[in-house]
């Protein structure tokens, strides 16, 4: 293995403070009005030169194919500059999957700015933000990072200003959940309205707004609802983050961890904080390093 620059970054996670969902769009997708705000849990992604595209992900039994948006991101890079895809990647995943903290939207963002590092061509952040819209709904979201407020079918981000950090509990039942099939049983379920013009977090004083998005949830996982009665009975606040399977607790009791722990012994608990902007770049930003040459 050869030698040369490395490139690594931190992929962040998002909670969404509030989801409003509108009926099924003529394009497929739905109208959304949303409040994002980035946490201090991420994932780790490399990158060196490389004569084709490898992705390597740990842990290993993630897939390392253009089922994996970071495998696609470098792809859709590579064919707005008009160059093979060739780089080497490495994946190190600590935000859940299936989980609703936008890792595989993060990891995409990731890949965008690392490889255009380092193939000597970075983008205006307007040209980025196209690509970003592109690969997911969630995407583009992760190219400021920090709160903000997010429209369309998620493509329109309006960055706000930052709340107070908030100190969070993650739950993650041992399950993902397709976002895919929550839309699905939320568009069986019925009776959605347009997004409000306003979201209830900008009055209402607490983390959380509605999540439009629950009942829908729990008529995928019926076992949502024991997770949704733990959190709310150890908690100040407590909700389901986009569209699951993660629930998110707001002034968790001392004894939350080992109460969820004893009741959910297959979950993930997790503490985590909210990220102002500032602190979202830093977490970006991009280390390079050269590497010796290797056997």
């Amino acid at each position: 293995m050869r030698g040369g620059l490395l490139l690594s970054t931190h992929a962040p996670a998002k909670v969404n403070r509030e989801l409003r969902v509108g009926p099924r769009r003529a394009d497929g997708f739905h109208e959304i009005r949303s409040r994002f705000a980035s946490l201090d849990l991420g994932d780790r992604i490399e990158a060196r030169e490389a004569d084709r595209l490898e992705l390597t992900c740990f842990p290993p039994d993630l897939p390392a194919d253009r089922s994996n948006l970071v495998f696609r991101a470098a792809e859709a890079l590579a064919s707005r500059l008009g160059r093979e895809p060739a780089a080497r990647i490495r994946l190190s995943k600590s935000i859940p999957t299936g989980a609703g903290l936008g890792g595989g939207s993060s990891d995409a963002v990731a890949t965008l700015r690392l490889l255009g590092r380092l193939w000597g061509s970075e983008l205006a952040e307007e040209e980025l933000a196209g690509i970003a819209a592109s690969l997911g709904s969630d995407v583009p979201f992760f190219l400021s990072g920090g709160e903000a407020d997010v429209s369309g079918r998620g493509e329109k981000v309006s960055p706000r200003e930052d709340g107070p950090r908030e100190e969070l509990t993650l739950v993650t039942p041992p399950f993902a959940i397709s976002t895919a099939e929550v839309y699905a049983a939320f568009d069986r379920i019925g009776g959605a309205a347009p997004p409000p013009e306003r979201l209830e977090v900008e009055t209402s004083g607490r983390f959380f707004g509605p999540n439009d998005l629950e009942r829908a949830v729990v008529a995928v996982r019926p076992e949502m609802s024991d997770y949704l009665r733990t959190g709310r009975g150890l908690a100040r606040e407590c909700a389901v983050t986009g569209s699951g399977s993660t629930v998110v607790l707001v002034g968790a009791a001392p004894d939350a961890r080992s109460e969820i722990a004893h009741r959910h012994p297959g979950a993930r608990v997790t503490a985590a904080h909210t990220l102002s902007r500032d602190e979202y770049r830093r977490r970006v930003e991009i280390a390079a390093a050269q590497e010796a040459a290797k056997a």
